[in-house]
């Protein structure tokens, strides 16, 4: 098993800072605005007046009180967001400054600040063979303590990948209605997970997001005989890049085109492509922007 050799004390104060400098932006937007809330809750009684309509009068209330009373609803936008974080072998890679799972920690660790700034309750959970450093929402901003804290585990990084394992925790523990974000490279995602994801989309309000390295989708030309090692075994081989390039870029357009047909098919149609040479502010913008585009 691989290990990230990694002190998690000074990614835990670079994530910070980043992720401060990124709120700062309000990269985030009205990102409320495009999610299901829990609906609408009771918040007082006040007296009826000729504006309103009289079938909203409560009659117990108005006996109690004297005279035409109706009761005041206030819509409960508090969201419950959770993270599902690919933490496999496939995302402990990368060709550019950070490896998939640091980006995607520092793209996570950003939303939750934010997210939490703003008054809603934030979990993560990181899955490779199984969940790891499994967090329910909460709010505060101890909670992001604890999801840096998580973000920065070098013990929940690499092994094999169990997508529909980790789904499927979520729709036992998680409550109805939270929004919940699947962040993978989808390299890795084996067996049955669209059922599992297809019933998780009818009691939450699930988005994927897909995060790749540019070595996932192509290779570099130029470049001759590379050895490469098997993450899971070790086995190593020695391959020419220039001769393999365009069947590997054939299998990797089908794998990635395989897998949002499969995101379709369990009722998730936008999947935001983040890639690792990219601004993901800027990405995750546009996702929220098309999303309240299509709400109109």
């Amino acid at each position: 098993m691989l290990r990230l050799d990694i002190d998690p004390r000074p990614h835990i104060h670079a994530l910070d800072v980043t992720t401060r400098r990124a709120v700062a932006t309000n990269f985030m937007g009205d990102y409320q605005s495009v999610f299901k809330g829990r609906g609408v809750i009771f918040e007082s009684y006040r007296e009826y007046s000729t504006a309103d309509d009289a079938m909203l009068i409560d009659w117990k209330a108005t006996i109690r009180c004297g005279k035409p009373m109706i009761k005041e609803y206030v819509e409960e936008r508090n969201l419950d967001v959770f993270f599902l974080i690919d933490a496999s072998y496939t995302m402990v890679f990368g060709s550019q400054k950070r490896l998939k799972n640091e980006y995607a920690a520092e793209m996570v660790a950003s939303m939750t600040f934010a997210i939490l700034d703003r008054g809603d309750s934030v979990g993560v959970g990181l899955f490779s063979d199984t969940v790891r450093g499994f967090l329910m929402p909460e709010r505060g901003i101890s909670q992001y303590r604890r999801v840096l804290k998580e973000l920065t585990n070098p013990d929940h990084y690499d092994r094999q990948c169990d997508f529909a394992t980790a789904v499927s925790m979520c729709m036992h523990r998680l409550r109805p209605n939270t929004l919940l974000v699947v962040i993978s490279d989808g390299v890795n995602w084996q067996g049955d997970w669209v059922m599992p994801l297809k019933l998780a989309n009818r009691k939450f309000d699930v988005i994927a997001m897909l995060v790749r390295d540019p070595r996932d989708d192509e290779l570099p030309g130029g470049v001759g005989q590379v050895t490469v090692e098997n993450p899971e075994t070790g086995k190593q081989m020695t391959l020419d890049i220039d001769k393999i390039r365009g069947s590997y870029e054939l299998v990797a357009a089908e794998l990635k085109e395989r897998n949002l047909h499969e995101l379709r098919r369990a009722g998730i149609a936008d999947v935001p492509i983040i890639r690792t040479d990219q601004d993901f502010a800027k990405l995750i913008i546009e996702f929220f922007e098309r999303r309240k585009r299509k709400l109109r």
